[in-house]
């Protein structure tokens, strides 16, 4: 009989389990960090959220004018300006889905550590790229265009500026997201102050312009382009794999983070002597007021 203290293959899958997930949780601490994300939004059941923009409604005159404010005289009554928060897009936010198998010849061959654990951490990373491109992608619909700015330099007083119209601060805690090469490029009369590498293949940069203003780096976003908001305003909503999706999975070991973010499944196939990995998560990154997402080009005006 065997000792109760043998650590079996059983025991190590699921410590990598444990290490696969955490590791992705703090992943997402160090994203929240570096985008400014103070809270995590998640969705124990249903899986839609909306974003909402800002519309602003002038008085008119008999001619159906917009009155001039310098127009009204003495004692007369002001009219009313109105300000709505109108719903601007409904998202419904999926399970993203991974499947790993390893074989046991692999296993034979390779090691444990190396079939399994290690091939985790490329699916990981994996995960990481699909939800970054989910975010890019999504800025790139930004619905302020700011057309065709100057350097950086110009850029950072354009985004300032609009930004500090659409939202009711004095100091907009400003972030931009560019390509490295435009930053290479800015290099050229400018120095980087307080670089800090994050996690999800993203680079922060403090200080790169002054001020309240942080410059996130990733190829992701296209040579050229920027895009930018203010921090409060980025939103991280996420389906709870603790939640109802959770059901499915009784007869099964789910492991997960603790924050629910992610869950793991491990799981072996008798039938053809393997181990099968499944992965799976619903992230999303978006901004709530969604007219506050700026998009612009780097050039000659």
């Amino acid at each position: 009989m065997a000792d109760a203290n043998l650590i079996d293959k059983n025991s190590l899958g699921t410590v990598n389990a444990i290490d696969f997930v955490n590791q992705f949780g703090y992943s997402v601490k160090k994203l929240q960090e570096a985008l400014g994300v103070t809270r995590l939004q998640p969705m124990k059941q249903g899986n839609q959220i909306q974003t909402y923009k800002f519309g602003i409604t002038k008085p008119k005159d008999a001619q159906d004018k917009d009155v001039d404010p310098a127009s009204i005289g003495e004692g007369e009554t002001i009219p009313l300006t109105k300000i709505t928060r109108e719903v601007a897009n409904t998202y419904t936010v999926g399970f993203s889905k991974y499947r790993m198998g390893t074989t046991i010849e692999a296993v034979q061959k390779y090691g444990y550590d190396l079939a399994v654990e290690k091939t985790q951490q490329q699916m990981l990373q994996d995960i990481q790229k699909d939800i970054r491109a989910k975010f890019f992608s999504y800025l790139g619909t930004a619905p302020n265009d700011l057309g065709i700015v100057g350097d950086l330099q110009d850029a950072y007083g354009k985004v300032y500026g609009k930004l500090l119209s659409e939202f009711d601060t004095d100091t907009p805690q400003i972030i931009m997201f560019i390509n490295p090469v435009d930053a290479g490029n800015y290099l050229g009369t400018a120095a980087i102050q307080n670089g800090q590498g994050v996690a999800f293949g993203l680079t922060l940069l403090k200080g790169f312009l002054g001020g309240n203003f942080d410059v996130i780096l990733n190829a992701s976003v296209p040579a050229g382009t920027f895009y930018a908001t203010v921090k409060d305003n980025i939103n991280l909503q996420y389906i709870d794999v603790n939640g109802e999706s959770s059901k499915l999975f009784q007869n099964k070991t789910v492991t997960t983070d603790e924050t629910g973010l992610i869950a793991l499944v491990q799981d072996d196939t008798i039938e053809n002597l393997s181990n099968e990995s499944v992965i799976y998560q619903g992230i999303n990154l978006f901004a709530e007021v969604e007219n506050g997402v700026l998009k612009g080009t780097l050039g000659s005006k």
